[in-house]
Protein backbone atom coordinates (compact mmCIF):
# COMPACT_ATOMS: atom_id res chain seq x y z
CA UNK A 1 0.00 0.00 0.00
CA UNK A 2 2.91 2.14 0.87
CA UNK A 3 4.58 1.44 -2.53
CA UNK A 4 1.39 2.78 -4.45
CA UNK A 5 0.89 5.75 -2.41
CA UNK A 6 4.60 6.71 -3.44
CA UNK A 7 4.56 5.77 -6.44
CA UNK A 8 1.28 7.57 -7.41
CA UNK A 9 2.81 10.97 -5.80
CA UNK A 10 5.70 10.84 -7.57
CA UNK A 11 3.67 10.25 -10.31
CA UNK A 12 1.60 13.34 -9.83
CA UNK A 13 4.47 15.40 -8.66
CA UNK A 14 6.40 14.22 -12.45
CA UNK A 15 3.15 15.26 -14.41
CA UNK A 16 2.59 18.50 -12.31
CA UNK A 17 6.57 19.65 -13.36
CA UNK A 18 5.97 18.44 -17.04
CA UNK A 19 2.76 20.41 -17.43
CA UNK A 20 3.91 23.87 -16.12
CA UNK A 21 6.47 25.47 -18.08
CA UNK A 22 9.50 26.73 -15.89
CA UNK A 23 9.68 30.10 -14.65
CA UNK A 24 13.10 30.89 -15.92
CA UNK A 25 15.00 30.55 -18.45
CA UNK A 26 12.39 31.11 -21.10
CA UNK A 27 11.99 34.52 -22.82
CA UNK A 28 9.08 35.17 -24.21
CA UNK A 29 9.35 39.08 -23.56
CA UNK A 30 8.55 40.94 -26.70
CA UNK A 31 10.86 43.24 -27.69
CA UNK A 32 8.96 46.52 -28.26
CA UNK A 33 10.19 50.09 -28.90
CA UNK A 34 9.67 51.96 -25.93
CA UNK A 35 10.18 55.60 -27.76
CA UNK A 36 10.24 56.71 -31.42
CA UNK A 37 12.67 58.80 -33.00
CA UNK A 38 11.38 62.16 -35.06
CA UNK A 39 14.51 61.70 -37.37
CA UNK A 40 13.80 60.53 -40.83
CA UNK A 41 15.63 57.68 -41.97
CA UNK A 42 17.51 57.56 -45.09
CA UNK A 43 15.73 54.98 -47.64
CA UNK A 44 19.34 53.28 -48.94
CA UNK A 45 19.56 51.75 -45.27
CA UNK A 46 16.35 50.56 -44.74
CA UNK A 47 15.10 46.88 -46.01
CA UNK A 48 12.16 46.04 -44.44
CA UNK A 49 9.67 47.59 -41.38
CA UNK A 50 7.10 46.38 -38.95
CA UNK A 51 4.28 47.82 -37.21
CA UNK A 52 3.86 47.45 -33.41
CA UNK A 53 0.86 48.04 -31.63
CA UNK A 54 -0.11 48.64 -28.46
CA UNK A 55 -2.36 45.88 -28.59
CA UNK A 56 -0.05 43.64 -29.12
CA UNK A 57 1.46 44.14 -25.43
CA UNK A 58 3.74 47.37 -26.38
CA UNK A 59 3.75 50.53 -24.57
CA UNK A 60 3.46 52.73 -27.91
CA UNK A 61 2.59 52.05 -31.44
CA UNK A 62 5.11 52.89 -33.63
CA UNK A 63 6.63 51.52 -37.18
CA UNK A 64 9.70 49.79 -36.80
CA UNK A 65 12.27 50.02 -40.04
CA UNK A 66 14.88 46.76 -40.31
CA UNK A 67 18.20 48.45 -41.48
CA UNK A 68 20.68 46.12 -43.78
CA UNK A 69 23.02 45.69 -40.57
CA UNK A 70 20.10 44.11 -39.05
CA UNK A 71 19.52 47.10 -36.17
CA UNK A 72 15.69 47.91 -35.71
CA UNK A 73 15.18 51.73 -35.48
CA UNK A 74 12.01 52.84 -34.21
CA UNK A 75 9.74 55.80 -36.01
CA UNK A 76 6.47 57.08 -35.34
CA UNK A 77 3.69 56.07 -37.40
CA UNK A 78 1.65 58.90 -38.31
CA UNK A 79 5.01 61.43 -39.47
CA UNK A 80 5.15 62.20 -43.01
CA UNK A 81 8.46 60.72 -43.84
CA UNK A 82 7.45 57.19 -42.12
CA UNK A 83 4.19 56.90 -44.44
CA UNK A 84 6.61 57.85 -47.54
CA UNK A 85 9.44 55.13 -46.67
CA UNK A 86 6.83 52.68 -45.96
CA UNK A 87 4.83 53.58 -48.93
CA UNK A 88 8.26 53.29 -50.90
CA UNK A 89 9.58 50.11 -49.45
CA UNK A 90 5.65 48.47 -50.39
CA UNK A 91 6.21 49.38 -53.76
CA UNK A 92 9.50 48.04 -53.88
CA UNK A 93 8.42 44.92 -52.45
CA UNK A 94 5.07 44.99 -55.12
CA UNK A 95 6.76 44.92 -57.52
CA UNK A 96 9.15 42.33 -56.91
CA UNK A 97 6.06 40.16 -56.41
CA UNK A 98 5.10 40.86 -59.34
CA UNK A 99 7.79 39.97 -61.21
CA UNK A 100 8.00 36.46 -59.46
CA UNK A 101 4.06 35.70 -59.84
CA UNK A 102 4.92 36.10 -64.21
Amino acid sequence: MELARSMAFFALLALSLWSFPPASGSNDALDCCLRTSQVPIPRKIVLDYAVQRIHDGCPIHAVVFITMRGKQLCAPPHAHWVRRLKDRLDSVYQSKDNLWSK
